[in-house]
């Protein structure tokens, strides 16, 4: 098997000759050039290439947003990216963007007919040291009730143009070793995006209690923003699609998650499956209590899991809870990597023992929590590929 097949063959449950292992290596890697620590033997090597250096597949499921120039984060304020592998492309119309630079913050302003409204962003020395891809925001687009009107005004005035041909970019990058997934968004639904990209979370939590119905309102202009992104993912050629992710159990809690999240990912992953692809979305925070309405989503991939010790659910517990239905990609805890953090021989007896319980069953696909930390040791990833390998031996 290549690895898009056994990747595509473990999601729809069928059986593989071993258990694929396809982890986020960016990360890593940024910070590794930064540091000046980049292993000899990957000097000049694409991430493709170091991937198989390692015996692992080639990662392309959330995008490496530092290949997108500055112009093109420039609406990273609002939650909107411009990336060359996605399947879609972003203009506004009707609004006057005005930027600038206040020390290390870019500084975009929003002059609309209801008023300008204000983002502000950077990368902190800290989140370069780690390999951070995207910017913290550190003022968001809400800020105030009269900001409402000027932020769903933006939102009505967006204009998607579908792009196939960024998405056969990445699937051409990735070729046989990896599966390309098409990403279309970090959230999951209008009001999701309200709450992680324009406003800090307690202050929605606040609005949608003192203000609900403007908040659905606004929702309610997200909408067909949310309807063109998805439509444009429906079009093109990937078998499988990546909406939403970053859920909690504390935060996008079960009754918050039901009413507002869910029916937006069942009613999408309806519309996929009509059409044969699968969808992914990002569950990397505590899904605990969330995990009985991930069955009712009818999404196909819960990727960037992360179990214990790094949350409360073991893999053994997610596997078991998603019933066979839901296929796995991550499971092991990134602190496993890192030698401050665990011995090699607690790495080694979580390993082998996943190995053998896992290394030939299927709805799993072995990544390490969200991403290979800066701080991962080498010889642990090479372990890793190395027992892999040998299923096949």
């Amino acid at each position: 098997m290549t690895e898009r097949e056994r990747i595509l063959a473990a999601i729809r449950g069928d059986a593989v000759d071993r258990i694929p292992w396809v982890p986020r290596l960016e990360f890593w890697h940024r910070a590794a050039i930064r540091h000046h620590a980049l292993p000899a033997e990957f000097e000049g090597l694409s991430l493709r290439q170091i991937a198989a250096r390692i015996g692992a597949g080639c990662y392309a499921v959330v995008p490496d947003f530092t290949e997108a120039d500055e112009d093109e984060m420039i609406d990273r304020g609002l939650g909107i990216f411009r990336v060359p592998t996605l399947a879609y492309d972003v203009s506004l119309e009707g609004v006057e963007r005005r930027v600038s630079r206040r020390g290390r913050e870019t500084v975009v302003e929003y002059a609309t007919p209801h008023g300008t409204v204000r983002t502000a962003f950077l990368f902190t020395g800290e989140m370069l040291d780690a390999g951070a891809s995207m910017p913290w925001v550190t003022e968001h687009v809400i800020r105030q009730p009269g900001d409402f009107d000027a932020a769903g005004y933006i939102f009505e005035h967006l204009k998607v143009t579908p792009l196939p041909e960024g998405y056969a970019r990445l699937r051409e990058r990735v070729g046989e070793d990896g599966l390309a997934v098409a990403w279309i968004a970090g959230t999951a639904c209008p009001i999701h995006h309200i709450m992680k990209e324009l406003m800090p979370t307690e202050q929605f939590f606040y609005a949608l209690a003192d203000y609900p119905d403007r908040m659905l309102r606004l929702a309610a202009q997200l909408e067909p923003y949310f309807a063109a992104i998805q439509q444009a993912a429906l079009d093109s050629p990937a078998e499988t699609v990546l909406l939403g992710g970053n859920y909690d159990d504390s935060i996008t809690s079960p009754p918050f998650f039901r009413r507002h999240i869910l029916p937006f990912l069942r009613a999408f992953a309806d519309r996929l499956h009509a059409r044969g692809k699968y969808l992914v979305t990002h569950t990397d925070g505590e899904n605990r209590l969330l995990l009985p309405l991930y069955l009712e989503t009818g999404f196909d991939v819960a990727d960037s899991v992360c179990p214990y010790p790094m949350t409360r659910c073991t893999l053994e517990q997610l596997r078991e809870a998603f019933a066979g239905r839901i296929a796995i990609w991550g499971g092991i805890p990134a602190v496993l990597l890192c030698a401050d953090s665990a011995s090699f021989d607690d790495f080694r007896a979580f390993i082998d023992g996943a190995i053998e319980r896992y290394g030939r069953q299927t709805r799993l696909v072995l990544g390490v929590s969200d991403m290979v930390t800066a701080d991962a040791q080498l010889d642990r990833l090479k372990y890793i590929g190395e027992r892999v390998q040998a299923i096949c031996a």
